[in-house]
């Protein structure tokens, strides 16, 4: 969704979608991003434990009665004991305990690997909530204001957590940063802005009858200006799952 950045100081729409509209994808975000996450590292756990349990699995898959007289492990705790299993209702017993086995096996490591993770997701809960919190710095919307999120990705640019080169959030709280940005520039527009009744705002601009300049060419963005900050403020917009509202 292209857009043109705010000319002379003054904030422009940004987009054509408004911000009420995203505010209810916003809204679910932070705990699909959970559920989300929680998937995928059970998923990852359970692939683990199939590679490491494997002859448990291929005696799950069996028929009970095909499992009656076959040497299994004890289920009792001592390891490299051994049991017979005498009929099919025992091999029963026997695949329901390996399967509550099996499951609480996933669901510890699934647990470690959230608390090890637990900073870079405590990270992308806080850039969720930074959307929510302030409407003007969702990019691809009528609220969004560029040159608010330019200034404040360059402040908050020594205190970005990328992850694979993708920006994930940011090490430190940054909604003070974002509070004195947003602040500094109302102040510079209400100071830009010519006060009422003054002679600059009544009085209309003389006319000398001398054609007018032509336009000045403009100035490309040079890489690493503030505008690169943008692009990384909506690729962290589209990182946390709505990649569709981009600048």
């Amino acid at each position: 969704m292209g857009t043109e950045g705010p000319a002379g100081g003054d904030q422009a729409p940004a987009g054509t979608v408004d911000y009420s509209v995203v505010a209810t994808q916003l809204g679910g975000l932070s705990q699909k991003f959970e559920e989300t996450t929680q998937s995928a590292f059970q998923g990852q756990a359970l692939e683990e434990v199939q590679k490491e349990f494997g002859p448990y699995f291929d005696q799950l898959r069996q028929h009970p009665r095909m499992l009656v007289g076959t040497q299994v492990p004890a289920l009792n705790g001592k390891e490299g004991e051994m049991e017979t299993l005498r009929d099919a209702a025992d091999a029963r017993e026997w695949q329901e305990a390996v399967k509550v086995l099996l499951t609480e096996e996933v669901r510890e490591r699934t647990t470690v690997a959230m608390e090890d993770n637990k900073d870079i997701l405590d990270t992308v809960h806080a850039s969720i909530e930074l959307f929510t919190q302030n409407k003007d710095l969702v990019p691809g919307t009528r609220q969004f204001d560029r040159v608010l999120a330019d200034r404040f990705a360059a402040l908050a640019k020594p205190y970005e957590l990328r992850v694979d080169g993708k920006l994930h959030g940011f090490t430190i709280p940054v909604q003070p940063l974002i509070d004195s940005v947003r602040a500094s520039l109302a102040a510079e527009r209400a100071a830009a802005r010519p006060a009422a009744g003054s002679p600059a705002a009544a009085a209309p601009a003389r006319t000398t009858g001398k054609p007018a300049d032509p336009p000045q060419a403009g100035i490309g963005a040079k890489a690493g200006s503030a505008s690169d900050g943008a692009e990384d403020f909506s690729t962290l917009f589209g990182t946390l799952g709505l990649p569709n509202l981009r600048i």
